[in-house]
């Protein structure tokens, strides 16, 4: 799967393998390590306190990681509800929270789906746009619209980046002066992008988080 292109029923079946193999470990999601995962989802949600009656949508949720560090590092008490193209996944989660009133999963096509059932106070887009599938800019940019449209507050996403020293075929690498431009251009015309953070030691910032909110 590494050296071509991935249609979005090829990735779905990609990630369910993954799953059925690693379940709920940061492989599951495609991580180097549970610390680098939890490095992006620092960057995506430092910025920010939550209040108790808060919504959040994690889009490409995989197995909820998103949803425990808030727990543990934020303090978040209010509204997650997590959406990803796996059934397998989705069903082991709803399993996995049922005690939890305020936590629900959905297995989706967001593009199909009307405003209300997405709309929250912030979404947080984590490695969701980062394999090699066609058309993967025309997917994220569909997405992106869509989700801003059903979002109160801001929506923060990350990408690889091309400034890197290294390509996985398998992985999509991302214009950050591209992706900029489309925000202010069709989003918003407040936006901020960040480039200089380190997810591994000793390497470079070979990628970047994208913020873009209402006002």
């Amino acid at each position: 799967m590494k050296n071509k292109e991935l249609s979005l029923k090829n990735l779905k079946k990609h990630y369910q393998s993954l799953f059925l193999k690693y379940k709920y470990s940061y492989k599951t999601a495609q991580q180097s390590s549970r610390a680098t995962q939890k490095k992006r989802i620092k960057i995506l949600t430092d910025d920010f306190t939550f209040r108790k009656n808060d919504k959040i949508l994690d889009f490409g949720c995989g197995t909820a990681f998103l949803f425990e560090y808030l727990k543990k590092e934020k303090n978040f008490k209010g509204y997650y509800t997590g959406v990803d193209m796996v059934k397998e996944i989705i069903e082991s989660n709803k399993k996995k929270y049922s005690k939890n009133k305020k936590v629900k999963f959905l297995d989706i096509d967001i593009l199909k789906e009307n405003k209300k059932i997405l709309e929250s106070d912030y979404i947080f887009i984590s490695g969701t746009f980062n394999n090699n599938i066609s058309s993967n800019w025309k997917f994220m940019t569909r997405s992106l619209k869509k989700l801003f449209n059903s979002t109160k507050k801001v929506i923060a996403f990350n990408n690889l980046s091309t400034y890197v020293d290294y390509k996985d075929k398998g992985l999509h690498y991302t214009s950050p002066e591209k992706v900029f431009k489309f925000c202010k251009n069709h989003l918003s015309k407040y936006v901020l992008l960040k480039h200089n953070y380190l997810i591994k030691k000793k390497s470079i910032p070979f990628e970047f988080t994208t913020f873009v909110y209402k006002k």
